[in-house]
C-alpha cells in the first residue's frame, strides 16, 4: 500500500490473494536461508594451499587427515511439520541434550571412525556393554552440554 500510495496508484487494493498470485505470477517462493556463499577470499585460498604444503612435508598421506564437527540434538523434535490450515501447531521446549559428532578422513581417502563426544563417561545405554566394538570412538566431556567450544579441546588432544 505504501508502495502504491508513493507511485500515486489511486485504486490499488492490496490483499493476500493478490500477493499470493503475485508471488506466483513471479517464481516467488519462501525458502530458508542456510550456509554463506563465496565468502572465501581467493588470495587467501591460495596462500594457504602454499602453507599446508610446507606444514605437511615429511607426513605420510594416511596421517594428515581434515576433519567437521556438527552438534547431533538427539532428543530434538521437528521445527516444521505439515498441519491442516484451521489446526494449530505449536511445539514445546526445545530439547538441548547433544552429542557432538566428529568426521575425518585422511587425504589418502581412508575414512575413519567418528569421534562421539558426549557427556558422560559411560552412558546408561552402555550399561554393561563393550564399547570399543562400536562403529565409533566414545569420549566424554563433562561440559559437553554447556558448551561446544570445550569439545575442541577433546577432539585437539585426541
Amino acid at each position: 500500500m505504501k508502495l502504491a500510495k508513493k507511485m500515486n496508484v489511486k485504486d490499488f487494493k492490496a490483499s493476500n490473494g493478490w500477493l499470493e498470485k503475485f508471488k506466483k505470477r513471479h517464481d516467488i517462493v519462501w525458502k530458508q536461508v542456510s550456509g554463506e556463499a563465496n565468502d572465501v577470499n581467493q588470495e587467501t585460498a591460495v596462500e594457504w594451499k602454499q602453507k599446508i604444503s610446507r606444514l605437511i612435508a615429511g607426513y605420510e598421506v594416511k596421517d594428515v587427515c581434515n576433519n567437521d564437527e556438527t552438534s547431533l540434538f538427539f532428543r530434538g523434535i521437528p521445527t516444521k511439520s505439515l498441519v491442516l490450515k484451521s489446526e494449530s501447531c505449536s511445539g514445546g521446549k526445545e530439547a538441548k541434550d547433544r552429542l557432538t559428532v566428529v568426521m575425518y578422513s585422511s587425504i589418502a581417502g581412508e575414512i575413519r571412525k567418528p569421534l562421539v563426544i558426549g557427556k558422560s563417561k559411560k552412558p546408561r545405554c552402555f550399561k554393561n556393554m563393550d564399547i570399543s566394538p562400536l562403529p565409533v570412538i566414545w569420549k566424554f566431556n563433562k561440559k559437553s552440554l554447556d558448551d561446544n567450544r570445550d569439545n575442541r579441546a577433546v577432539v585437539a588432544l585426541f
